[in-house]
């Protein structure tokens, strides 16, 4: 268990020892852990200093890390010792004189290890952190840029989406709101930290709304339902198959989930059917949300006073100060019930592609539309319905 009193206070130590090894305003900090407590520490002791945090999926294959690492010109790692079987320690001592930018590599772990000049231990930095002064900076919510978050993307590289503090916060909070967040919720079902949902939805909105997250490291639908019997959760995020699994399980387990009081669905297409079942066997209140990078995560979600229909058959209304047009192969908009590429503009849309102008200008108008490459209409009510990929 870590409390917010605790994080505040390991954040500033650690933000401390950044600031001691040279880390200030619009450095990356790149953060490559699985979700637990010292991501949160990480995260925030970054933030405070007015770096950039690079989340990265501990996932990724080598190749995959050291472009990313270097795109992002990062100057310090935050990474585990070993994860899964693979020695973090070892590919990073590999990297290092790959990455002429990569100044720094602080472990999570246990080992008794030798350290060096580049190499610290996490739990030492927050040792010799703990009590001392950083320089305390003004932060410009709408222009610093507070993340870093890499797209797969279908084609081509990784693309860096670029967000800043009121991004995610804004989202976070409209989202928070709208699935009536409070300090008496137990949230379940975040694997990762190093993606948008996870990082506004797993850690920005439980900060804002006073939730518990239940932090887990696997991916199974069977060990997300045996937390929510074990802790009581009472809030159940996942991707449509987690849920599909789920229902397998508990067929088989039957489980005690009576504490949920809501499941929500983003990342994919949830059928009808899914649904119908969630509700059946889950609990009653089942949403759904349209999540993108680019835009922070949560663009549109179902509500409860939302007729069935509208519940089983869109991804809801859009957030409040979230405008959604639908555009035709011109990129002239289209009348309401016709389907085109869904464009949006609202306070989670993205600053830009990190180092990628060209890609930048692809997607975002000079209106502020972000293109989604997403098809889709909004009907005479406004709930917006996906239709597929462009």
């Amino acid at each position: 268990i870590i409390t917010f009193g605790q994080v505040e206070t390991r954040s500033d130590a650690m933000a401390a020892s950044f600031s001691s090894l040279g880390i200030e305003a619009g450095d990356r900090v790149a953060v490559v852990l699985p979700p637990c407590s010292e991501f949160v520490v990480a995260l925030f002791a970054a933030a405070k200093l007015g770096a950039v945090v690079v989340p990265l999926n501990p996932h990724l294959t080598k190749p995959e890390l050291r472009y990313m690492l270097r795109h992002s010109e990062a100057v310090l790692a935050v990474t585990v010792e070993e994860y899964l079987g693979a020695d973090f320690i070892s590919l990073f001592d590999e990297l290092l004189p790959q990455l002429p930018e990569l100044q720094y590599v602080v472990t999570v772990g246990e080992q008794d290890l030798w350290y060096d000049d580049q190499i610290f231990q996490f739990e030492d930095l927050l040792s010799s952190g703990a009590g001392r002064d950083y320089p305390l900076l003004g932060v410009d919510p709408q222009e610093d840029t507070f993340a870093i978050l890499y797209t797969a993307g279908t084609m081509g590289k990784p693309k860096g989406v670029e967000l800043s503090h009121a991004n995610l916060l804004e989202v976070a909070a409209q989202t928070a709101k709208a699935l009536g967040l409070g300090p008496e919720d137990r949230i379940i079902g975040v694997t990762g930290f190093f993606h948008v949902f996870g990082l506004g939805m797993g850690i920005v909105a439980p900060i804002l709304s006073g939730s518990t997250l239940i932090l887990q490291t696997g991916f199974g639908a069977a060990e997300t339902l045996a937390l929510v019997q074990r802790h009581r959760a009472t809030v159940h995020y996942g991707v449509p198959t987690l849920f599909s699994t789920g229902l397998s399980e508990q067929e088989e387990a039957s489980l005690d989930l009576s504490s949920l009081r809501l499941a929500l669905a983003a990342g994919g297409p949830a059928s009808d059917e899914l649904r119908r079942a969630v509700e059946k066997t889950f609990c009653e209140d089942f949403r759904v949300a349209y999540s993108l990078t680019e835009a922070a995560s949560v663009v549109s979600i179902t509500r409860p006073e939302d007729t069935p229909e509208k519940r089983h058959h869109t991804v809801g209304r859009p957030l409040p100060g979230v405008e959604v047009k639908v555009l035709d192969n011109q990129g002239q908009a289209l009348p309401t019930e016709s389907v085109g590429e869904i464009a949006l503009r609202g306070f989670g849309v993205m600053g830009r592609y990190y180092r990628q102008p060209q890609e930048t200008r692809k997607v975002l108008t000079e209106d502020g539309f972000l293109l989604t490459g997403d098809l889709g209409m909004v009907d005479e009510e406004g709930y917006l319905h996906l239709v597929g990929r462009r």
